[in-house]
């Protein structure tokens, strides 16, 4: 079984518009950084935003199918109150509660393919609720935070959501690392998920994209705390780089934690047009390290899909979908 544990769907109005702004300011730098003269990034959005479109989740599925991925966990993200949500009126723009419910639809429409995560601001007034609704009557199965819209994983709005989600036997996938304005990374370094999983010793935690550029510090976490993971979704960009820039931490992941508590993501779908899933799938399946970095079948095969099914209790379910 082959799990991309970190994925998205988007649409026009499922995120503000400073979001997808952002991103383009952020890809316009990356695809020309030679030249040092980015492209408009007005212009590179209105290119890019109906390719990346995905409404019904069907194109999610057309991926996954290509690539022989059996199943998905989509993380719906709350930027709302990050990006100044009074706009979100006008801009046409989606409520978090029916995007959530969006995402859930998702799952249910794609039953057995698709599982989505419950994503919510915890600052949010009704945030508790929400993500109770998710879990309970909506058959979400997991906590997804951002803490680059101005919080800290640690702050106390956020333990009223970690009991619940102790309460449910739900996971906390905890966004780690980069991202582009107007968003701020800095709430989201991984020393600040050690004290929630030091009061939470019962609670399963995963870092996202393991950190990013503070990897090391997310893999040092987790070696001291059982309960965190990490997942090495959203490395395209590295890999596009330099292929050792997501191998050796990788390998330095697995010797320090074991396969067991490393998850494999593509963080679709933005990032489809830096390494295709198809491609991203082999880039673990079949590793070709420059310098010579190696893995074991038994580790590439518990990153690509053992370890997710471990974690959401799908060990049973080995056939192929």
């Amino acid at each position: 079984m082959i799990v991309d544990g970190h994925v998205h769907v988007f649409f026009e109005g499922s995120d503000p518009e400073a979001f997808f702004l952002g991103c383009a300011r952020m890809a316009a730098a990356l695809f020309n950084k030679g030249s040092g003269q980015p492209q408009n990034p007005h212009e590179l959005l209105g290119h890019f935003m109906p390719l990346l479109s995905d409404p019904t989740a069907d194109k999610l599925i057309g991926y996954m199918d290509e690539a022989g991925i059996d199943r998905a966990v989509l993380l719906p993200l709350d930027f709302f109150l990050g990006c100044d949500e009074p706009a979100v009126g006008e801009k046409k723009t989606v409520t978090i509660e029916e995007k959530n419910r969006l995402n859930a639809g998702f799952a249910e429409k794609h039953k057995g393919r698709l599982f989505s995560y419950c994503g919510v601001d915890p600052r949010r007034k009704g945030g508790l609720e929400l993500f109770r609704k998710g879990i309970e009557k909506w058959g979400m199965i997991g906590l997804k935070l951002h803490p680059t819209t101005g919080f800290y994983p640690h702050d106390p709005v956020c333990y009223p959501f970690y009991e619940a989600a102790l309460e449910m036997g739900v996971p906390v996938l905890i966004h780690s690392g980069n991202e582009p304005a107007p968003l701020k990374p800095m709430y989201s370094q991984p020393c600040f998920i050690d004290s929630v999983a030091a009061d939470f010793p019962e609670l399963k935690i995963i870092i996202a994209h393991c950190g990013h550029g503070w990897w090391q510090e997310a893999v040092d976490l987790a070696s001291a705390k059982p309960n965190i993971y990490v997942d090495f979704s959203g490395w395209e960009t590295e890999f596009a780089g330099s292929p050792d820039s997501l191998y050796r931490p990788l390998r330095v992941a697995l010797d320090m934690l074991g396969p067991w508590k490393v998850l494999f993501g593509t963080d679709g779908s933005m990032l489809y047009f830096v390494v295709s899933p198809k491609d991203w799938v082999q880039v673990f399946r079949e590793p070709n390290s420059p310098s010579g970095i190696t893995f074991s079948k038994e580790e590439t095969d518990i990153v690509l899909g053992g370890a997710a099914a471990r974690l959401y209790g799908w060990e049973s379910s080995h056939h192929r979908l």
